[in-house]
């Protein structure tokens, strides 16, 4: 065996499987059904939306939820998604 050269020169390659775009990566929730969450629709900014947004990719609706009622309530974000974790779960 020279410089250079394998030992395993009978190696398989494992052939890439394409999963469906729906188990790779959770849709986004739309602004439309964080904003529905909430009783009062002008509570939610824009900016906390998109923090929403952002936060929904790794959390079930019911979580999400939870979090828009904590922070109508009054709580922060971190607040509200500490209740959620522990009332909801992930």
């Amino acid at each position: 065996m020279g410089y250079g050269q394998s030992s395993r020169s009978n190696v398989v390659k494992v052939k890439k499987v394409n999963y469906p775009k729906k188990l790779e990566r959770k849709s986004v929730l739309s602004a439309m059904v964080i904003r529905s969450y909430a009783k009062n629709k002008n509570f939610l900014t824009d900016a906390m939306i998109k923090k929403l947004k952002e936060h929904s990719k790794h959390h079930t609706n019911k979580h999400m939820k939870q979090m828009v009622v904590q922070m109508e309530g009054g709580d922060s974000f971190a607040t509200s998604h500490k209740k959620a974790q522990k009332k909801i779960g992930k």
